[in-house]
């Protein structure tokens, strides 16, 4: 497993994280998706399970660089291509990896289970700025998650955000491609050298448009928590 953490970063999801699942079957299987936000998982079911961990879990940190408009590039195709270099392919993306081959999203999810001990990873959710957390093998999951509850998209509870709580360790890799990518893209003009100073100026300029128009404070700043906020890059 080390070896495969000096290669991509780790992160650490604490005991009682929540995780929030958009999907009907409420039974545990051998590889289960989550998003850290609510309604992020609201785009995929009408019905959000919310589930908490029973225990910290350590998980493989997927994502490549971040870039201005806070997107997140996945790791995961570099992770298949590496430890399958008689099937890697450089045109793979995340998708590719993750759902439109079933087949070869479990050889992978085996392999790290069963070689590495590894139990999962956080990535981008389509390279976008919103990120998902993957996890399995079926009894590892039953021992280390709960339901706690099953909610209306549309509800207002359960509006934080848990990339708060995640800790996160990236390798100086990520780190040297995301400040070559804030250095080289210019969405909006500025003329500060502190990328992250203005990107959190903007982001809070956002959080008081949407508390003017009545959304609350604290849910606001969750609404719009991503990974270069986390990490102040």
């Amino acid at each position: 497993m080390q070896k495969l953490i000096d290669l991509y970063g780790k992160c650490t999801i604490p005991k009682n994280t929540l995780l929030f699942r958009g999907h009907a079957d409420t039974s545990f299987d051998d590889c289960m998706f989550f998003a850290t936000k609510k309604w992020v998982a609201g785009a995929f079911n009408n019905e959000i399970q919310i589930w908490h961990t029973k225990t910290d879990i350590t998980v493989l940190f997927l994502v490549e660089y971040v870039d201005k408009r806070s997107w997140t590039i996945s790791a995961l195709p570099r992770l298949f291509n590496n430890i399958f270099p008689l099937e890697s392919n450089p045109d793979f993306d995340d998708l590719d990896i993750k759902h439109w081959d079933i087949n070869r999203r479990n050889k992978l999810t085996s392999e790290l289970h069963d070689k590495y001990k590894i139990f999962g990873w956080l990535t981008s959710l389509e390279n976008k700025i919103e990120l998902e957390v993957c996890l399995f093998d079926k009894q590892v999951n039953a021992n280390h998650l709960q339901l706690l509850d099953i909610v209306d998209r549309k509800g207002h509870n359960y509006f934080k955000d848990s990339l708060f709580r995640i800790k996160i360790y990236p390798t100086k890799s990520f780190y040297d491609k995301t400040i070559q990518k804030l250095n080289k893209q210019a969405p909006y003009t500025t003329i500060e050298k502190d990328c992250y100073k203005e990107y959190k100026r903007m982001i809070n300029a956002l959080i008081n448009e949407e508390v003017q128009k009545g959304m609350d404070n604290i849910e606001a700043k969750h609404y719009y928590f991503d990974l270069r906020l986390k990490l102040k890059i």
